[in-house]
This record gives C-alpha cells, sequence and structure tokens, in this order.
C-alpha cells in the first residue's frame, strides 16, 4: 500500500470517528489544532487504524505524533514490520 492509499483510508477511518467530512489530508496539518481531535478523538482514531490494518500503536509512539505526516509515517514503519515478520514466520 503506497502513501496516497494509506493517506485515503485514515481519511476514511477519521471521518467515521469524527463524524466531520475533511478534503484531504495535509502531512504538515496538526492532528489537535489542524483536525480539531481531542485525546478521546484520537483514542477512537487509533482504534480504528489498529482494528483496520491489524497493529498496535504504543503509547509512547501516539504521545510523539503531532501531524498527519507523523502518522503516516508510523504507520508506514508498522506495516512494513508487519510484513516483514509474516515473511520469516
Amino acid at each position: 500500500m503506497d502513501r496516497t492509499q494509506l493517506s485515503a483510508v485514515v481519511l476514511d477511518l477519521l471521518e467515521k470517528e469524527t463524524g466531520e467530512t475533511y478534503e484531504t489530508l495535509e502531512e504538515s496539518t496538526t492532528l489537535a489544532e489542524g483536525l480539531g481531535l481531542d485525546s478521546l478523538d484520537m483514542a477512537g482514531l487509533v482504534l480504528h487504524i489498529e482494528s483496520h490494518f491489524g497493529i498496535q500503536i504504543e503509547t509512547e509512539l501516539l504521545d510523539k505524533i503531532k501531524t498527519v505526516g507523523q502518522m503516516l509515517d508510523t504507520l508506514e514503519e508498522k506495516l512494513t514490520a508487519k510484513e516483514a515478520a509474516k515473511k520469516a514466520a
């Protein structure tokens, strides 16, 4: 899955979580100020992401994610690690 597809999935999950409609997700957009997500929105979004992709995002990683781009970077890392583990098994 390329970054554009990943961004589209995150946008869909974000809209389901918040009930809002977003035109696009710019990588520089902050999650709190730019998208207006509070801690409850973030928790719900992360649960949707984890369930959709079958990954786990640790709390210490979440604390470092401030922008859409950082969220996508984290997802790419997690999905790459998941694929690598699957191939090694």
